[in-house]
């Protein structure tokens, strides 16, 4: 149904003090949510809630406020509710007059509207954080043309894969199912089969190999035995059954030096992503392109690339993507020796770095040593703002929750903005009046 009307949902209460009479009016939230267009919101997202049936969903503004709290200040969903109820100012932020003591949603309503209105339309965020960044002045339209494209890894929440775990996790799953739908199994291996994956890893431990590759067989065999007792016993599965045997044999079948191998029974997509770190090796995932303003390292385009992609070959759907969002085109891309050979044919000039400088003005010099600065923005994302582990289901969820981590982003730069700002023009009004009383300001005086 048709999320409440504001009106009807944030109702004045006569007998309790407004919020804004409480609070302080120069905190950067209070200022960030006066200065936000809430209704564009409403307009994008108003065609996912059109059923008369049913419930009121919830605002959009409560929604949209409590997305851009959780990725801003890295919070679950569960640690967001349990500090929406602690923090006034964040109450304020979503759209509440009066103080709350009670959450009106529950942590699962935040799953249900994210599946509800995917990943493109939650682009709409990452759009309003760069549309208010120019109109306060904080960035320049000019600056949305030179940008930094790199490419990273958002890692999936998954147990790292091993075979002796993956074949174990697939027999209890089978030995589960086979249950669940009234199959009688010879045996099961349940107790085998865990004490042999423990002793696989001990082995790898010790350097046994022998002794641990005859334990993975032992477990493949096992699994191989289960897979082909439930096809005798139910040659006409159902749509679940069907799928977890499918899984199962997949996994029964793969060899170690397999392109497309299986490292997640729960996450299919997940891929092995190599990206030459020193200090890990390997990461188990999916690749994301992002890329920021060349100047003020602000965020203007981030999107999911599943598969693996060369990075070369995700270059022109990320310039696409930058000037969706933006609603600018790109004049010029700077990039890291991964993006040689990219056959990127369009109007954007592209900056490999590495290459000869030739005869560059010093502002291009300039511009095109600032490439480097995509990194540590990369690892800020990562650490602040839960793009270093996903914990949303699917391919789906990857691409949400890297496109909310951008627009969390943003949204702190914004805050930081406006607390720099106000913080000095609040000083030059106390040198002002301390001028005009004939006092002289003390030295090292903050406001």
């Amino acid at each position: 149904m048709k999320p409440r009307i504001d009106s009807d949902f944030y109702q004045p209460d006569l007998f309790r003090s407004q919020l804004i009479q409480i609070l302080n009016p120069d905190h950067p939230l209070i200022l960030l949510s006066d200065k936000i267009d809430w209704k564009r919101f409403e307009t994008v997202l108003g065609d996912c809630f059109c059923s008369d049936n049913g419930a009121p969903a919830l605002p959009i503004r409560l929604m949209i406020g409590l997305l851009y709290l959780k990725h801003a200040f890295n919070e679950s969903d569960e640690s967001l509710v349990q500090r929406w109820i602690e923090n006034p100012y964040w109450q304020y932020f979503c759209g509440f007059n009066t103080l709350q003591h009670e959450l009106p949603l529950h942590p699962t309503s935040l799953v249900k509207w994210r599946q509800r209105v995917g990943a493109e339309r939650l682009a709409e965020l990452l759009r309003e954080t760069i549309d208010l960044a120019v109109k306060e002045k904080q960035i320049s339209p000019g600056e949305l043309q030179q940008v930094n494209i790199d490419t990273t890894v958002q890692e999936k929440n998954i147990a790292f894969p091993t075979d002796s775990n993956l074949l174990h996790k697939a027999i209890r799953m089978l030995v589960k199912a086979a249950r669940g739908k009234g199959i009688r199994l010879r045996q099961t291996y349940a107790r085998v089969a865990k004490r042999t994956a423990i002793g696989v890893g001990r082995y790898a431990h010790a350097k046994q190999f022998r002794r641990m590759h005859r334990g993975i067989r032992k477990l493949k065999t096992w699994l191989g035995r289960l897979l082909r007792e439930i096809w005798r016993n139910q040659p006409n599965p159902d749509q679940d059954l069907k799928r977890i045997l499918e899984l199962c044999a997949r996994l029964h079948k793969q060899q170690p030096k397999d392109s497309c191998k299986l490292y997640s029974l729960h996450e299919c997509e997940v891929a092995c992503i190599g990206k030459g770190k020193a200090h890990k090796r390997y990461e188990f995932g999916q690749k994301v392109a992002l890329a920021t303003s060349n100047r003020g390292n602000w965020i203007v385009g981030i999107h999911l690339c599943p598969g693996n992609p060369y990075d070369g070959h995700t270059l022109t759907a990320t310039l696409r993507n930058i000037e969706s969002i933006t609603g600018r085109e790109v004049n010029s891309a700077y990039v890291d020796k991964g993006y040689r050979g990219h056959g990127y044919e369009g109007n954007a000039v592209i900056h490999i770095a590495g290459k000869s400088r030739g005869d560059l003005t010093g502002a291009e010099r300039k511009r095109k040593k600032r490439r480097s600065a995509i990194e540590p923005k990369i690892g800020h994302m990562k650490s602040e703002n839960r793009m270093g582990r996903c914990y949303l289901r699917g391919l789906a969820g990857d691409a949400m929750n890297a496109v909310l981590a951008a627009a969390g982003s943003n949204l702190r730069k914004l805050l930081r903005g406006l607390f720099f700002v106000f913080g000095l023009v609040r000083q030059e009004i106390v040198f002002v009046l301390l001028g005009k009383l004939g006092a002289q300001p003390v030295v090292g005086f903050r406001a």
